[in-house]
């Protein structure tokens, strides 16, 4: 039986696989003139350009750029005053100005000539300057030396930190900023437990 059906078949799947592939091909051809043209590689190019995701992607300059001035500081954040003697406690821009020094001892190339109840006497050839608890060093671009006083911003004082108590426990008064006596207050309650 399916030899009668090939023998008669063979003219009609002819024709049938011509007309197939004829409606395919108008088909196609159809689809490509019918197509609408897409935008231009330009109009995204804005997007290749930004793409954030770009390992490669630099920064670009909107005009002339400042050069950043490196600036180093230190400051006095406290002294203390017990039987091993007196301490001078430093806080700054770098961990070697994080100290805490007794007299003779350096920070900065400054050497401590004495240290008191709310400042320290910081000596360098031959000159002396007085450092107030709460006051600071700062130079820039590895110029000179400059006091001033430290902002609230600056300061960065640790919990446990001793600031600006003479050897009695009293408070150095005016002098003082909010968080150094929110320290004190912290450290009293802390020897009262």
């Amino acid at each position: 039986m399916s030899l009668g059906l090939r023998a008669r078949a063979p003219g009609r799947f002819k024709l049938l696989s011509l007309a197939l592939a004829f409606g395919t091909a108008t088909a196609i051809q159809a689809q490509s003139t019918n197509a609408v043209a897409g935008p231009e590689y330009q109009a995204f190019k804005l997007i290749a350009d930004r793409n954030i995701f770009d390992p490669n992607r630099s920064s670009r300059s909107r005009g002339p750029t400042e050069k950043q001035v490196p600036v180093e500081s230190f400051a006095l954040i406290g002294t203390m005053s017990y039987d091993k003697g007196d301490f001078a406690f430093f806080d700054g821009s770098g961990s070697e100005f994080k100290k805490v020094l007794k007299t003779g001892d350096t920070i900065a190339g400054y050497r401590i000539a004495e240290i008191t109840s709310d400042a320290v006497r910081l000596e360098v050839n031959g000159a002396q300057t007085e450092l107030r608890v709460g006051m600071q060093m700062k130079r820039e671009d590895e110029g000179e030396w400059q006091r001033s006083a430290r902002t609230l911003a600056a300061a960065s004082a640790t919990p446990g930190q001793v600031s600006g108590e003479k050897s009695g426990g009293e408070s150095t008064g005016a002098e003082q900023s909010d968080v150094l006596k929110r320290l004190m207050q912290q450290r009293e309650q802390e020897t009262n437990k």
